[in-house]
């Protein structure tokens, strides 16, 4: 028998794939720097269900390593202690870690240019 939890966390995965599914990515300020790593948020609203994750990003990856900058190994990783929340107006906000919450990161992150959004947001001068 499915759970709450195991049908949002299905709706969640289903849905984000769909090119509908609207996706916020910006620089989290709540962490410090490690080396040329950066903490960024993501945030997706998939049919009115939220979706909130935070990911260390490093900026130009692949000369980062060829450079052996530190902050590198953190790269592309949830942060440690964090979880993927989902909150819905139906249901019970959730918290999922581990192999269900990369689940739901790789379902969300799928078919988008990430890295594009990540640097296009980055880069924006806001007058």
């Amino acid at each position: 028998m499915f759970s709450t939890r195991d049908k949002i966390k299905e709706y969640v995965e289903f849905f984000a794939q769909k090119p509908d599914a609207k996706c916020l990515i910006f620089k989290n300020m709540n962490y410090k720097p490690v080396g040329v790593s950066i903490v960024m948020r993501y945030h997706y609203d998939i049919n009115g269900v939220e979706v909130t994750y935070d990911k260390w990003y490093v900026e130009c990856f692949k000369d980062a390593v060829a450079y052996g900058l530190p902050g590198t190994e953190h790269h592309n990783k949830l942060v440690k202690g964090s979880g993927v929340n989902v909150c819905s107006k139906k249901s019970a906000p959730y918290v999922f870690y581990g192999k269900e919450a990369e689940e739901i990161i790789d379902a969300c992150e799928v078919n988008r240019d990430i890295e594009s959004l990540i640097i296009l947001s980055h880069n924006t001068v806001v007058k």
